[in-house]
């Protein structure tokens, strides 16, 4: 099993779920449903896995395997609405289900909504494998005053049925005897429809070659419905022949007034669901009272309240975790506990075991000192990523996803491009994996191509410092780069929906909104400490070696004493100067062209939290360790050391940084879902152009008309702005220009 990021165990991946391969020799169960019917919870309460799971579709982005016992291992596939192959999880889920002969599917359906999830438990018939129903969130229709008759449902379906909750853990232990039995028994029948349709099929199917027979009603009913076959049965005769004359057939029978077989077939098993939910859902007379959620939903998801509300929202969470509550412990952590006590008793330590000066400066200044500018940031995160858990388990941010859907289908996205970008405010690299869920391939390039530039964990730390120490007198800093991080985006959008790689109507977005309830601790605890988890791990492997290089290149320059480097009197007789400075002119244009500061942003392309620990370094605030390390001390240092006092340059920097290349993990994910050289160059390319125009734009607009200083470099600001607009301007490519450019960027 892979975590959702796709590799075998990626450090940087939220989820952090090991690899379970899958054995031989056991039975394999899978677990198939619609989105949020409560799939991974059951996977994860079975398997005492933990793998991640949250109430909008798009979260198992892939199958994953666990062991339930030594004997059972359960696969968990991406929740689907029907086995037609028109989405990746419907490629995904479909491939496991026809080629990896499970010995049991279990059909997780809610029972708040059987009417959705019984056609999809009507295609999973046609398998011909042993099945089991599990009517999940049983709890939840108590509530809404709906009686499922689960024998009556049981003998109409003709497989077993089991209700329970897979959140509370009511009717697991009848579950797992059922897990337990030697033998798995098969539906007693096949399709969920007329008798006459029924037979139509089994006419198909009869002519099914041996090799397909197992699933040959299956694959009769995707024959007559045009959808993909396998090869061989396309170039059998009798085959065709039965599926020309079963659709003449189905066609004339005019179910609900239509010829149309697709229509014929859908209406036939839709009138045979409707039939088994009158016979066993009793529902209270007093269901037409709304519920909290429908009332909650007349403001929150209401036509001109939405947007509003969302933004105040998303600015509520961020003021709090960043500039207010974030900001106040994380300068606790920072200037208290590695200031006071951290860094002084570690050198106190140091001293009284006769360590030597140099190793001393490594430990405190280098290591601590670096690193430990990047784990004061812990508190914040948890506090923003807190927020955002009870966000995702509350329901609303299925909610936001259904509101930004409105926005985002003008800029060639629907409301599921949403769902990157929410995982991307954690790490990019699951980010970029979750777009392959998007419907449409432009879509999905467009995705892969922003995805990165909405603030992950890694990024946070840039934000808090400069808000904390350069920008604290604007308590908006922080919230403003989230929403500048949206506008980027939207533009973004607007310039590649120009081209014909990426021209095309957003994707159809089904969603199911669930309804509000209160989040559950411990998922909000596992999500908060997974992505916590993996920022720390990245902060003790990657950051030590970087933040220690650095530190090492500041300290000696090239020239050679006894044997070894020479100690440098000062960082600007140092490697880094000698290595960086020559570098350091490109980054003229945006303000800040000393290699103190550009030494952070050729780190950061390693990983993020490299910035700010690399910026310490070069600021020179961790130099001593006698001298305590607030946001003034910090502050003062970026202003003299780095910036100059050019406040304008910081915020330039902080531009730049945010919506540049992510780190390399991510850029490897990159290439890998973008399968293409030319694509993944232009992507690369535009990232790197598009933030180093932006900042350069902002910082010489913002000197012209602040200061009147108008250069070379605000004519070259006037270039990049006249080129954005008419990107941002430019009618669409025509059909021939998207030819040419299909035939340049696919080959």
């Amino acid at each position: 099993m892979s975590c959702s990021c796709g590799d075998n165990k990626c450090s940087s991946c939220p989820c952090d779920v090991p690899q379970i391969p899958r054995k031989r020799n056991v039975r394999h169960v899978m677990l198939a449903g619609n989105p949020n019917c409560g799939k991974s919870t059951l996977f994860n309460r079975l398997c005492n896995m933990r793998v991640r799971t949250g109430n909008y579709p798009g979260v198992t982005v892939m199958s994953h395997t666990g062991n339930y016992s030594d004997s059972v291992q359960m696969i968990d596939l991406p929740g689907i609405y029907s086995l037609t192959c028109s989405t990746a999880e419907e490629k995904i889920a479909s491939e496991e289900l026809l080629h990896h002969d499970p010995e049991l599917i279990i059909n997780i359906i809610d029972a708040t909504c059987l009417e959705r999830s019984l056609y999809l438990t009507s295609e999973l018939k046609l398998l011909g494998i042993p099945m089991l129903v599990v009517l999940n969130m049983c709890d939840v229709a108590e509530e809404r005053k709906i009686r499922i008759d689960a024998d009556k449902l049981s003998s109409l379906l003709g497989t077993a049925v089991i209700p329970l909750s897979a959140t509370s853990g009511k009717g697991i232990e009848q579950l797992k005897e059922f897990l337990n039995r030697s033998e798995w028994e098969m539906p007693s029948e096949s399709y969920i429809g007329s008798e006459r349709v029924a037979e139509i099929l089994k006419e198909v199917a009869g002519t099914v070659p041996e090799e397909y027979r197992k699933d040959a009603l299956h694959y009769a009913k995707s024959a007559v419905l045009d959808d993909p076959v396998p090869a061989s049965l396309s170039g059998n005769r009798n085959f065709t022949e039965a599926v020309k004359d079963a659709k003449s057939k189905i066609s004339s029978l005019g179910i609900n007034g239509s010829s149309s077989v697709e229509v014929a077939i859908a209406s036939d098993r839709y009138s045979r669901i409707d039939e088994i939910i009158d016979k066993t859902v009793t529902r209270d007379a007093s269901e037409g009272n709304k519920t909290l959620s429908e009332k909650l939903d007349i403001v929150l998801l209401g036509r001109y309240t939405s947007i509003p509300v969302f933004v105040a929202v998303m600015f509520f969470v961020y003021f709090i975790s960043v500039s207010w509550i974030g900001s106040i412990v994380t300068d606790w952590t920072n200037d208290t506990f590695f200031g006071e006590m951290i860094i002084p008793w570690t050198q106190e330590f140091l001293t009284e075991h006769g360590t030597s000066e140099i190793l001393s400066s490594l430990i405190t200044a280098g290591i601590i000192g670096g690193v430990g500018t990047v784990l004061g940031f812990v508190p914040q995160m948890i506090i923003l990523f807190l927020f955002l858990s009870l966000l995702e388990e509350c329901g609303y941010m299925t909610r936001a996803a259904f509101i930004l859907d409105r926005i985002f289908q003008w800029f060639g996205l629907s409301g599921r491009a949403f769902i990157p970008y929410l995982i991307g405010s954690g790490c990019g690299v699951p980010a970029l994996m979750t777009a392959r869920t998007l419907g449409s391939e432009s879509e999905r390039r467009i995705a892969l191509f922003t995805a990165t530039m909405i603030p992950c964990s890694a990024k946070l730390p840039v934000i808090i410092t400069f808000a904390n120490c350069l920008f604290s007198s604007v308590p908006l800093f922080a919230p403003m780069m989230y929403f500048l991080s949206i506008a980027v985006i939207i533009s973004s959008a607007t310039i590649f929906k120009k081209f014909s790689a990426f021209k095309s109507s957003g994707s159809s977005f089904l969603l199911e909104l669930p309804s509000y309830h209160l989040p559950n601790a411990k998922v909000v605890i596992r999500t908060v400490y997974g992505r916590i988890k993996a920022f720390v791990i990245k902060a003790g492997t990657v950051i030590f070696a970087s933040v220690t290089l650095v530190w090492f290149m500041s300290t000696f320059s090239f020239e050679f004493e006894n044997g070894f480097f020479k100690e440098a009197e000062n960082i600007d007789n140092s490697m880094l100067r000698t290595v960086s400075e020559p570098v350091a002119p490109i980054f003229a244009p945006l303000g800040f062209s000393d290699y103190k500061a550009v030494v952070p942003v050729v780190a950061g392309l390693v990983a993020k939290e490299n910035i700010i620990t690399t910026l310490a370094v070069t600021a020179g605030v961790s130099q001593s360790a006698d001298d305590e390390v607030d946001d003034d001390t910090m502050a003062a240092a970026l202003d003299t050391h780095i910036f100059h006092n050019d406040k304008l340059a910081a915020f330039s920097f902080v531009m730049f940084n945010l919506f540049t290349l992510p780190c390399f993990a991510a850029i490897g994910v990159l290439r890998r879902e973008l399968n293409n050289k030319r694509l993944f160059r232009l992507a690369v390319s535009y990232q790197l152009g598009f933030a180093y125009a932006l900042a350069a734009i902002f910082y010489n607009f913002a000197m012209w008309f602040k200061f009147g200083v108008f250069s070379g470099f605000t004519v070259l600001a006037i270039v990049f702005a006249a080129l954005i607009l008419f990107l941002l301007l430019r009618k669409g490519a025509d059909h021939d220009d998207s030819i040419k450019f299909e035939m340049v960027f696919n080959k």
